[in-house]
């Protein structure tokens, strides 16, 4: 609204929305009161009916003698801060629902050592539930007596922000079975970087022990869902070098991790005739720019090639730094291969038409000639450059069948096809050819 369209207009009944005016309106007459108003958050809606959110500061205006003459608004345009805590509420949301079914237990506990996290899966295995534990001291009441003080010991370290991985004690069931249990305690902070507690991922290995050397846990590791996706997933540094190579990478292409691990990605492992266009991807990704869908042939150490369809990302550290390129990709062979088979049976559906022992003809809606098979050719003497394009009925077939055909055309048109119909059709040189239609 230019300020032509609202000055000497009613604020609130003018320009504020019906749900808003009542409280908008509270807040103006407090301030035409002397009182001030600070923070208040109202939709204001634009010209164009966009919602804009505000955060309002509603100040008496006071004139040179001291009389109360109006208010000032101050505000702030805070739509993409309330989108935000949307956002974050969701997204807090679905962390919460990420832990409560979580198939691994989590717990957490405060400075104090007080549990205040218990997800479905440490209720399961401990067969305690969570309005048993919490709050409850978690070393000194759940905790059996021999391993107190190495529990006591880690959950210490991660108060004092030092991490331990794959710490394994056994945690006693209400019931007393044991349960042999893989942590990972990991420093909670709050938004300002203060120590708030421990949270403690962990695995049920009773059944099986794993290996002493396994650094990946079940916690919200990206790395672990890099490595365990679905899809080949590499990265690169700004050097063009390989720092990330999963699973699947591993599994389509034959190099192990090992063997590409700060490696150069272009030049030891693209094929010649592509390393020009896959740098450009890469150059263009470490400029910040995305590249979605790009398709190129990656060869396996045994030199077959993989199709691979291509989604390169800039790779930003938590200082906003870009350092390198995340390349997800999609193995697409099987895909190019089913689209060469529909080439080659489009191919082969051409050639039958094309060579057939029958006239075969198609028209468009609008009747025109876009089919002319080599036998229509051979009996009509009309080429199929001369029919393309042309109407069917009203240039070669004769003015006493016009109707009839086009009446079966059309019927075909609107799904109603016509099996042998018969009518004569003239060829070039005015040979008469009587014909049998079926028409489709």
């Amino acid at each position: 609204f230019g300020k032509d369209e609202v000055m000497g207009h009613d604020l609130v009944a003018e320009f504020i929305s019906n749900e808003f005016k009542e409280s908008v309106q509270a807040v103006l007459n407090n301030a035409l009161l002397g009182e001030n108003t600070a923070n208040f958050e109202f939709p204001l809606y634009t010209k164009h009916n966009r919602a804009v959110e505000v955060l309002l500061n509603a100040t008496p205006r006071i004139d040179s003698s001291g009389k109360l003459v109006g208010v000032v608004g101050v505000g702030q345009d805070i739509t993409e801060k309330k989108q935000a805590e949307i956002e974050l509420t969701r997204v807090a949301a679905d962390l919460r629902k990420l832990i409560d079914t979580a198939n691994a237990p989590i717990f957490g506990i405060d400075t104090r050592g007080r549990v205040n996290e218990w997800n479905d899966k440490a209720a399961e295995i401990t067969k305690r539930s969570k309005a048993e534990v919490m709050g409850h001291d978690l070393v000194a009441e759940f905790i059996s007596p021999d391993f107190r003080f190495s529990v006591r010991r880690v959950l210490d370290h991660a108060l004092n922000g030092q991490e331990t991985a794959n710490f394994e004690f056994p945690l006693y069931t209400k019931t007393g079975e044991r349960v042999e249990v893989l942590l990972n305690a990991t420093t909670r902070r709050d938004a300002n970087g203060n120590v708030t507690g421990v949270v403690g991922v962990g695995q049920d290995i009773t059944e099986r022990k794993i290996a002493e050397k396994q650094s990946e846990t079940i916690a919200n590791d990206l790395t672990k869902l890099i490595d365990t996706a679905n899809a080949p997933i590499f990265g690169i540094d700004t050097e063009g070098r390989v720092n990330e190579w999963n699973q699947k990478a591993v599994e389509i292409t034959g190099f192990g991790k090992d063997e590409v691990m700060g490696h150069d990605l272009v030049a030891e492992f693209i094929s010649s005739e592509f390393k020009e266009s896959v740098q450009a991807v890469l150059n263009n990704a470490l400029l910040g720019e995305n590249t979605a869908n790009f398709e190129f042939p990656l060869y396996t150490k045994d030199g077959r090639p993989v199709e691979v369809l291509l989604n390169a990302t800039p790779r930003i550290d938590s200082s906003g730094k870009l350092v390198g390129v995340v390349g997800v990709g999609q193995d697409i062979t099987e895909k190019k291969q089913a689209e060469v088979e529909l080439t080659r049976v489009a191919a082969d559906l051409r050639k039958l038409i094309d060579t057939a022992n029958a006239p075969i003809f198609g028209i468009d809606t609008k009747g025109r000639v876009n089919e002319w098979n080599d036998k229509a050719a051979a009996i009509t003497r009309r080429s199929k450059d001369e029919v393309m394009g042309h109407d069917l009925v009203a240039e070669f077939i004769s003015p006493d069948y016009r109707d009839s055909v086009k009446r079966v055309l059309d019927d075909a048109l609107n799904g109603q096809e016509t099996a042998n119909f018969e009518f004569p059709l003239y060829t070039k040189t005015g040979e008469r050819v009587e014909v049998l239609l079926n028409a489709t």
